[in-house]
């Protein structure tokens, strides 16, 4: 089906009846829900682990990974012995909670433990010698670097000099040698094998902890360990906030995290829910658009470390406190965001890039911050790869966000491989650097030409998947139980979506803080529901429906969920593509 507003081309997932009528009898399951698993997993014995996933049975061999086993005992001896331990961590949610996890481990161990987190602005991405300098201050005789330190040789380097033990757990692209003398743990490097390169850093130091935690017990050298299920919730957030597929172990950990997350156990999270206003079950949207934003608010606009200081905090006062200062920071971030969006808006038009294959963009004056953000929101509204860059001193520094098929954190390897960029990298979907002002027009040229090399990009990218044709009256209470019932939802278990046809609009608003979101009910003469699409003032979409709502008829691609607005619950659309069908009559 062809001729949408955003152009992309409506296909209808084939779902495999035979395979599902199997799934249907077997696991007692409606022929609409079997249907969905049949879409999503191709043996018969994999779906009682896809409905209920568990950590124990999707757990690895520790022998798989790179340095596991030997960076395990190396911690193992620091814990035996007392030593001195500094973390340091990323700034974002994948690095402040693995710092987190590492922290909490090693507390019960009643270990002196020193955690820096660098500044985004002041100090960048990674480890620096500054902060060597004040780590070898502390007396440290292990350092753990947790989502960063991979392509940082220099630093390396300056620590091996000051003969301080490195351990580096990360899951950044790399395929340059690297010293002997340290541990690296990184499933995303020429020297691993394990093919777990879809982990975030949280996955892989969880995985890391129960391992250690094995052998512990095996040679019995402490009487209690801390009950790993407990950090979870962490491992949830980080997982959902990096992007990283929802399959194999990610998609376990989850579906357990939100178990966990649902007995608010851990207070910094708790006190977040509950001054923010949470008022409900959490689900994996949260983990994304209500918990991450505002812990990595900290280090995007304001302190890098108040995020970590809140996810370890056991002191009520203290976590009320850093809560109110990351959602007045978060209120910020969005103000600048929004500024910052606008004006790459504004460029993308002035310099006429709109027909490219990539978007680069870039400004002395923009905040570091939100770069990330607005490349992701740039993304979504092109559809193509994006990089954002702003002036730090001399240097211009910042974010990429890709689309399916782009390996963003390789090509940006590439790109540092062929000396056009000073450092970078990062993963499939996302990724930074930083790059001398010089080379800027070199590096576009370099960027749209390896994009472009990649012919299939288009394609996969214009495509819009669904899975059931619907009505509307058959959204009710057993359709949002059976969507439920696979989640957690993600790359790797897209929710599912739905065709609805020759609908009418009515009542279309603008809603929100910025007037961008576009809500309205859709009826079929039957049945009414709610609908919203969100940013609809950014693409085609909400201009072609204000324009033609009084007159058309509209089809519509788009998710359905529950709402509970203060207190009372209906049935909403997330509308994601619309077709201006025949004139009403």
């Amino acid at each position: 089906m062809k001729n949408s507003i955003l152009k992309k081309n409506w296909i209808k997932k084939d779902a495999d009846l035979r395979f599902a009528l199997h799934i249907s009898q077997k696991y007692s399951l409606s022929n609409f829900t079997s249907n969905l698993l049949s879409t999503r997993s191709k043996e018969i014995d994999d779906i009682k682990n896809f409905l209920d996933p568990k950590i124990e049975f999707y757990l690895p061999n520790l022998k798989i990974f790179n340095d596991m086993e030997k960076g395990c005992d190396r911690l193992l001896d620091a814990i035996n012995n007392k030593e001195k331990i500094a973390v340091l961590g990323d700034y974002d949610v994948d690095g402040l909670t693995s710092v987190v996890l590492l922290k909490k481990f090693l507390k019960f161990f009643d270990i002196d433990i020193f955690t820096y987190i660098p500044d985004r602005i002041t100090e960048g991405y990674g480890p620096n010698k500054k902060a060597i300098d004040e780590i070898k201050s502390k007396k440290i005789s292990l350092l753990i670097m947790l989502d960063c330190g991979t392509n940082s040789h220099e630093v390396i380097s300056y620590i091996n000099k000051n003969n301080i033990d490195l351990i580096i757990i990360d899951h950044h692209k790399s395929n340059e040698k690297h010293s002997d003398r340290i541990i690296l743990i990184n499933p995303n490097t020429i020297f691993d094998n394990s093919k777990y390169g879809f982990l975030c850093t949280a996955g892989i130091v969880f995985i890391y902890l129960f391992f250690i935690k094995e052998l512990i017990n095996k040679r019995k050298l402490f009487n209690q360990i801390p009950n790993l299920q407990d950090f979870l919730d962490l491992v949830a957030l980080a997982t959902v906030c990096d992007v990283v597929p929802l399959i194999d172990i990610n998609r376990a950990f989850v579906y357990q995290g939100l178990k966990i997350l649902s007995n608010r156990s851990n207070l910094g999270l708790k006190t977040l829910s509950d001054i923010s206003k949470l008022n409900k079950k959490p689900d994996e949207e949260d983990l994304g658009f209500f918990f991450g934003p505002r812990i990595n608010a900290g280090g995007r606009v304001g302190k890098s470390d108040i995020g970590e200081k809140l996810l370890s905090s056991n002191d009520e006062d203290q976590a009320e406190l850093l809560v109110k200062q990351l959602n007045t920071l978060n209120y910020q971030r969005k103000l600048i965001e929004e500024k910052v969006y606008n004006e790459a808006i504004d460029k993308i038009k002035k310099d006429k890039k709109n027909n490219n294959s990539t978007l680069f963009v870039f400004d002395k004056n923009w905040h570091e911050g939100v770069l990330g953000i607005v490349a992701s929101r740039l993304k979504e509204k092109f559809n193509k790869p994006v990089i954002i860059l702003t002036k730090n001193k001399e240097i211009f520094k910042g974010s990429g966000r890709s689309v399916v098929g782009i390996d963003l954190g390789l090509l940006i390897l590439k790109a540092k491989q062929s000396n056009i960029i000073i450092n970078g990298g990062g993963h499939q979907m996302a990724a930074g650097l930083s790059i001398l002002e010089k080379k800027l027009n070199l590096f576009e040229v370099f960027f749209e030409k390896k994009v472009k090399e990649n012919k299939n990009i288009n394609q996969i990218n214009n495509n819009l998947f669904f899975d059931e044709a619907l009505s509307l009256n058959a959204i009710n209470d057993n359709l949002i139980e059976s969507i439920d019932s696979i989640a957690p939802f993600g790359i790797g278990n897209p929710k599912p979506k739905f065709l609805f046809s020759n609908v009418r609009i009515i009542k279309p608003n603008l809603v929100g803080e910025s007037k961008k979101h576009l809500s309205f009910f859709i009826t079929d003469g039957i049945k009414t529901i709610k609908a919203i699409i969100f940013y609809a003032l950014d693409n085609a979409l909400g201009d072609n429906i204000l324009k033609n709502y009084k007159k058309s008829l509209f089809s519509f691609v788009g998710q359905v969920k529950k709402s509970i607005w203060k207190n009372k619950t209906s049935f909403e659309t997330i509308i994601e593509d619309a077709i201006i069908e025949k004139d009403i009559i």
